[in-house]
């Protein structure tokens, strides 16, 4: 399995890079993504107004760090309190707004607690494999995920 793939996305031309160099690369990133792993699934939430299952992602706010923004983004979508956050590279999405970084992680999920009322996911849910009906209908997930197995990441 190679360590950069190029695809066409949704949302315009992706770069998925799992290099030692950019597990380390988090300048100018606009986002984090995370692969939650609680007792050997993933966790993902329903986005009602997208109509799919999403991992949780999102934009940093201001002053915020990579792993800042994942635990805060986790937390949100799907109430899960991370623990062994591991940075494993980044996707640029390239289109006409520019290009736009994000940082990929995978952790373990400590424990659950009540997500925010106002959270922009509803059901959360946990999966030992991709669901069909996600919001993205690009290979970004599929690729990350083959990774995380091939990579031997275990959570």
């Amino acid at each position: 399995m190679k360590d950069i793939y190029n695809i066409k996305g949704t949302n315009g031309d992706i770069e998925i890079n799992f290099t030692e160099k950019a597990i380390n690369d988090v300048k100018e990133f606009k986002g984090s993504l995370v692969v939650p792993f609680y007792k050997e699934n993933f966790v993902m939430s329903y986005h009602s107004r997208r109509k799919g299952w999403e991992l949780p992602a999102g934009h940093r706010e201001k002053g915020e760090t990579a792993e800042e923004c994942a635990i805060r983004e986790t937390f949100e979508e799907t109430g899960a309190i991370l623990c062994d956050l591991k940075r494993i590279g980044y996707y640029i999405i390239k289109n006409k707004d520019g290009e736009h970084k994000i940082i990929i992680f995978v952790s373990n999920v400590e424990k659950f607690e009540t997500k925010p009322y106002w959270s922009e996911t509803g059901l959360v849910k946990l999966f030992d494999e991709i669901p069909e009906d996600i919001s993205y209908n690009d290979d970004v997930y599929k690729i990350i995920f083959e990774y995380v197995k091939k990579d031997g990441i275990n959570f």
